[in-house]
């Protein structure tokens, strides 16, 4: 596929995650797409473990924005550098709502074939978030 309809698909997906819209993002996915990322203790697989989790990332943080600081594509690949922005006001994996703003940087390997992401790898500086929400010590 051509790199600008590979930017196209992951720009639709980050759009669908901005606009809270599940299903919308759903649909840039393969249906056997895997989600890697190392703050869940095993790879998502499939469109209904990623609803799961990004509910349970809108549900923690249910004014999450994504602001697209670089959007790349190389191949069959596109990376898309960000800043995520939310205020935690719901579970996140066990952590109480802290009701604190946090700001955080992150970076997502797509990898899409066919028109559709088969594969995402995302890694995020949840340190930074952990301390921005009071749950790990500032140093």
């Amino acid at each position: 596929m051509p790199e600008q309809d590979n930017l196209r698909i992951v720009r639709e997906g980050w759009d669908a995650w901005n606009a809270h819209d599940v299903d919308g993002a759903l649909k840039v996915l393969d249906e056997k797409h895997v989600w890697e990322t190392d703050t869940l203790p095993a790879p998502v697989v499939g469109r209904d473990g990623y609803r799961q989790a990004m509910q349970m990332y809108l549900t923690a943080f249910p004014d999450l924005r994504f602001s697209i600081d670089q959007l790349l594509s190389s191949g069959d690949y596109a990376v898309t550098r960000y800043t995520a922005t939310g205020t935690h006001r719901g579970d996140l994996m066990g952590i109480a709502p802290t009701n604190r703003r946090a700001e955080t940087h992150g970076c997502t390997i797509a990898e899409i074939k066919n028109g559709k992401i088969i594969r995402s790898w995302i890694y995020w500086d949840t340190g930074h978030l952990l301390r921005q929400l009071g749950i790990m010590p500032a140093s």
